[in-house]
């Protein structure tokens, strides 16, 4: 499995065009070839894929406004031609859809048509998922209904391990029951400091990677781009270059 930086981690160090060229290197240096865009600054994607391109950096998945998706859909996919990038993400349903299955649905219908434009341009919408999302609603948790109620070849999902594991379920199994619907996972650890859940390197907390990899393999999964929200004081490039070795180590590649 190729083991990429997700952005958000790093977002503090890529506002600016200064910054990101600065935290391009360090993520070339640490040895990343791949990198999912995601709370960067305001800047232009032909800035953004020079500079990637400059540290071997290849993007492969971003996570764009979701109104911006809604509303300027072509738009998005000039910007995602730009940048050689044809996996487009939400990192967040927007709130209004969040109270109920209706409102999911109505989300997912609202976005269908999004999803097809981007299809049509070779691209594909995928969802990032949090906990609430594994609330039951009539008997199966919303992102079954979820997994259930749009089409395989123009909906994907960014399985986030950590808020797979917040929610109540085993990672490795939503993994096999999402089969053919993950093409980038999310990669990030959970430790508990006293009753609180913390985000932790990956391989320095408590979720059973050694499953995650196995059933990632097995399902075909290619990209899994390495996250930590908040790193509590130590410095992201560290926590993501901990993250790396230790999954280097079990058998994963840049």
């Amino acid at each position: 499995m190729i083991i990429g930086a997700q952005g958000f981690t790093i977002r503090e160090y890529a506002q600016n065009e200064a910054d990101l060229r600065a935290t391009a290197k360090k993520l070339h240096d640490i040895g990343f070839k791949t990198l999912q865009v995601s709370g960067f600054g305001p800047m232009d994607p032909h800035l953004i894929r020079e500079i990637c391109d400059e540290n071997g950096l290849s993007i492969i998945v971003t996570h764009t406004a979701p109104q911006m998706i809604l509303e300027e859909t072509e738009k998005v996919i000039e910007n995602h031609k730009i940048l050689g990038c044809k996996h487009i993400g939400i990192g967040m349903m927007p709130e209004q859809y969040r109270d109920s299955l209706e409102s999911v649905r109505r989300f997912l219908k609202d976005y269908s048509v999004a999803a097809d434009k981007l299809y049509d341009a070779g691209m594909k919408l995928h969802y990032h998922n949090h906990g609430f999302e594994f609330e039951k609603h009539d008997g199966k948790c919303l992102i079954d209904w979820m997994a259930e109620e749009t089409d395989p070849a123009k909906w994907g999902f960014i399985l986030d391990v950590y808020w797979t594991q917040f929610g109540g379920r085993n990672p490795a199994r939503q993994i096999v029951d999402l089969a053919g619907r993950i093409d980038v996972i999310h990669f990030k650890d959970m430790k508990m400091n006293f009753h609180e859940q913390r985000f932790a390197a990956v391989m320095d907390g408590t979720l059973d990677f050694e499953a995650i990899l196995e059933a990632c393999e097995e399902t075909g999964i290619e990209y899994a781009m390495i996250e930590q929200d908040n790193c509590y004081g130590k410095n992201p490039f560290d926590e993501l270059a901990l993250s790396a070795k230790n999954l280097l180590g079990i058998g994963c590649r840049f």
